[in-house]
């Protein structure tokens, strides 16, 4: 089941290519000319702070510290050589799904999530992010991304909170079915069918990508109020009766929190719908 303690969600795209260092040159493999080969080819080291460079202005909402919003990116590894110092591109949206950013969190790298903060919606910009900003002294642990590498990005901002995440500020259930039997209360056993989706306030239903379900499947079992799930999805059963069906919209502070889970963005409110079979 997806309802359990949040994870941090996992990295920009991978490097599509992997880069060599120069190597040192061995009797007279510089041609004579006595010049030592370089150890930082693409200019790295001259990367010391974060750069920013809007290309164009938006005019829509702010994005600032601690909202979510949706950008679309590409990425490059910095190489000074390049007259835009635009490298080998590791990762695009561009065209695909548009990519959550909780700002304020550090997620996925502090440079992508510094340099969006400021843009208007509409606004384009193009990024710099040194490597004590990006992936570091290790680079990826699938090592696609150098170690020590300086990045750029091209970033357009497209929506700030699109969903209405911020909104929900308290959980809410609505009951759609009441039950007959047994109430689920805290320390009993409850097994309970599910669907759950992304809050979306654009959707009649406020029901939008859904991410789970257990729905034509083993029910799920657990004790209330032991910490087995997300608290709001425990907090949203309790009260229920056996047969009941109840619609729960839970905050992100009581769903997956800042960091997200499994596909789940940073900041996301949620909505599940619930079946409560089993009390014991």
């Amino acid at each position: 089941m997806t309802v359990v303690r949040t994870r941090r969600l996992s990295l920009l795209l991978a490097l599509s290519a992997s880069l060599g260092l120069a190597a040192c040159g061995g009797g007279g493999g510089d041609g004579g000319s006595g010049t030592p080969p370089t150890s930082d080819p693409n200019g790295w080291n001259a990367v010391t702070g974060l750069k920013t460079a809007d290309t164009v202005v938006g005019s829509g909402a702010t994005a600032d510290t601690g909202k979510p919003v949706t950008v679309a990116y590409t990425g490059w590894v910095y190489d000074v050589r390049n007259a835009n110092s635009k490298g080998t591109q590791f990762g695009t949206n561009v065209g695909a799904a548009p990519f959550y950013v909780l700002l304020g969190t550090g997620n996925p790298l502090k440079g992508f999530d510094q340099g969006i903060q400021g843009m208007k919606v509409g606004g384009k910009r193009t990024v710099t992010v040194p490597a004590g900003l990006g992936y570091g002294s290790t680079g990826t642990s699938d090592g696609v991304i150098p170690a020590n590498a300086a990045l750029v990005f091209d970033i357009e901002l497209l929506a700030v909170d699109p969903n209405g995440w911020l909104k929900v500020t308290q959980l809410k259930t609505v009951d759609t079915l009441v039950g007959a039997g047994a109430v689920a209360s805290a320390g009993k056993t409850v097994s309970v069918t599910y669907t759950g989706w992304l809050y979306d306030e654009r959707v009649g239903t406020t029901k939008g990508t859904q991410f789970d379900s257990n729905v034509g499947k083993a029910a799920l079992t657990f004790k209330l109020g032991a910490g087995g799930t997300i608290a709001g999805f425990d907090t949203g059963i309790q009260g229920m009766q056996v047969g009941g069906k109840r619609t729960i919209t839970i905050p992100a502070a009581q769903g997956y929190g800042s960091a997200g889970y499994n596909g789940i963005p940073g900041g996301a409110a949620l909505v599940f719908d619930v079946e409560v079979t089993a009390v014991n």
